[in-house]
């Protein structure tokens, strides 16, 4: 608009050659000041290899390449000008010039922006926020979709190079450029995705690479803290923050096995076991619409206000023998029935138990809108077992193995050996009991291993909610009909004894009539997780499992209660 201004100003009002040559002197004087000094700053401030932020981004910011343009009419129009003896085409040269220089003091003023720590962190969150997702966008795209774009690759390029430099400066700088990343609505998921990556790249540091724990763990916490905020702002936050809740789990428990093999360091181990311990009673707290405590305001208020989204959570959390495993369902409780569990799962109460009364009892079934709500996500009292018992699949399938030492320096509330604590997150499960022989222990295997999810009831719901939704961590999701041990052992400690000296022999039956591939499978499964079956000669499987599931009444010997 201003090169249409000038152009009529110089067919109005053309000047000679001589007026024209002077003004161009000065104009040009100027501007080749202004290139050299952005030519220094930039040499001070930036790599030539600079990818984060590349050379795109920082032409886009300081709009150096418009400069140059419009300098190169002027030249061009004052060239052909004085050659050609047209006095508009000379005039109009030499206020383009005028116009290069005004361009160039604003192009100068920006890139002087940028030579701040400050001005390169408000750029480059402006870029990641554009890389993520559509400002304003309200379409949901994949989360591997932005993963092979230029601006992420580039972003995750510097902080590798930050963390092998052992940086803690520029490795604080470039997380809070993801965490301050004004991100659409739309881009939330997106956003999502590339923390959980970025704290799984920290988390291998300092595991592997030597990096300072507690610089990863601090940034850690920054982008945990700021998951948990996206999550608010999207419409089905379940999927992001059980993923985020999975991989904590896993982390935990990796730490744990790669301190005691002596691949990383006992310090760098206990940090992140402490932080992914916390990090998961945060998550609990947000999920739980009226937690003990709360830390600030964004733990007030649950994140999962309907029941299909904390079911899909609940079997997220459940996953990987993470902290606080049964202490998560009496939130769980609360929002399927909108009212509180009061007992003790430590004393051995059973929460499912007392959830599946509440919405399906005979007599004692809650009457309010969560629970018809609850009611109407399940479809039936056997679409409620059958989700629980997948559940529960999942979780005994992916149970710490016992059998790897616990060091002393890396217990943490709910992150212990304690048998005690494994027999009540166990019998958080095995007391959920819709069936008591062997012969229904057999029906309920086959639908397990058989049975396909009814249409519209809570497994074929949170199935297909998941569809889509992968985000980069090495802890995939499992399908339950391909853990084919996990599913056995999962009927199995439904038949268990839950005191002392109680009957087995249900249990026993149903074990004895399985095939022989599927028993020593099982077998080995309990061996790995329960503690006290490894001890027991493997040619009688039957036995390891017994033996094994003998730890669920290490639970509730003081009170009784639940049994």
């Amino acid at each position: 608009m201003c090169a249409v201004v000038l152009a009529l100003l110089a067919v109005d009002k053309p000047r000679s050659a001589d007026d024209v040559v002077a003004a161009t002197q000065f104009s040009i004087a100027f501007f080749a000041t202004l290139l050299t000094g952005e030519a220094v700053i930039f040499a001070l401030t930036f790599s030539a290899a600079s990818s984060w932020p590349s050379l795109q981004a920082i032409d886009s910011h300081i709009a150096f390449r418009e400069w140059v343009l419009v300098g190169w009419f002027a030249a061009l129009f004052t060239a052909c000008g004085l050659l050609g003896d047209s006095r508009v085409s000379a005039t109009y040269g030499a206020l383009l010039f005028l116009l290069a220089n005004i361009f160039g003091i604003f192009s100068f003023v920006q890139l002087f922006g940028l030579a701040s720590v400050g001005g390169r962190n408000r750029l480059l969150r402006r870029t990641l926020a554009e890389a993520l997702g559509p400002a304003g966008g309200v379409a949901r795209r994949p989360a591997h979709d932005f993963e092979n774009g230029p601006v992420v690759d580039a972003y995750l390029s510097a902080l590798s190079q930050a963390v092998t430099s052992n940086d803690p400066t520029e490795v604080g700088n470039l997380v809070d450029q993801l965490v301050e990343a004004g991100v659409a609505a739309g881009a939330a998921e997106n956003a999502i995705a590339l923390h959980i990556d970025v704290l799984h790249r920290l988390a291998r540091a300092a595991l592997v690479s030597g990096a300072d724990p507690i610089q990863a763990t601090t940034c850690g916490r920054t982008l945990i803290d700021s998951v948990v905020r996206l999550c608010r702002s999207l419409p089905e936050p379940a999927p992001a923050l059980g993923a985020l809740s999975r991989y904590l789990a896993w982390l935990a428990n990796t730490s744990l096995l790669m301190s005691v093999r002596g691949v990383a360091s006992n310090r760098s181990a206990r940090e992140l076991v402490a932080l992914t311990t916390d990090a998961r009673l945060k998550i609990l707290r947000c999920v739980d619409p009226d937690p003990k405590s709360a830390t600030g305001p964004d733990e007030l208020g649950t994140l999962l206000p309907k029941p299909l989204q904390v079911l899909m959570w609940s079997s997220d959390f459940a996953e990987f023998h993470g902290a606080h495993q049964a202490g998560a369902l009496y939130g769980v409780y609360e929002i399927l029935t909108g009212t509180k569990f009061m007992g003790n799962y430590w004393d051995g109460a059973s929460i499912l138990t007392q959830l599946r009364r509440a919405l399906f009892g005979d007599g004692d079934a809650v009457d309010n809108p969560a629970a018809d709500a609850a009611r109407r996500a399940f479809g039936s009292v056997e679409e409620y077992d059958h989700f629980w018992a997948l559940t529960s699949v999942a979780a005994l399938a992916t149970l710490r193995d016992c059998r790897v030492p616990h060091p002393p320096e890396l217990v943490r509330p709910e992150f212990t050996p304690d048998r005690q604590l494994l027999g009540a997150y166990l019998r958080t499960f095995a007391s959920h009991r819709y069936f008591g022989t062997a012969e229904g222990a057999r029906t309920a295997l086959l639908g397990l291993v058989s049975r396909t999810a009814v249409s519209g009831s809570a497994s074929e719901r949170v199935h297909h909610r998941r569809a889509g939704r992968a985000y980069r961590v090495p802890a995939p999701q499992v399908e339950p009909q391909l853990r084919p041990a996990a599913m056995i052992l999962a009927v199995a400690c439904r038949l268990a004894p839950l005191v002392p000296g109680g009957d087995d022999t249900e249990l026993r039956t149903f074990l004895a009539a399985l095939p022989s591939v599927g028993l020593r499978i099982t077998a080995g499964l309990a061996a790995r997780v329960l503690p006290g079956a490894s001890e027991v000669a493997r040619t009688d499987p039957v036995e390891v499992v017994v033996v094994g599931l003998k730890v669920l009444t290490l639970v509730g010997t003081d009170t009784g209660e639940g049994t």
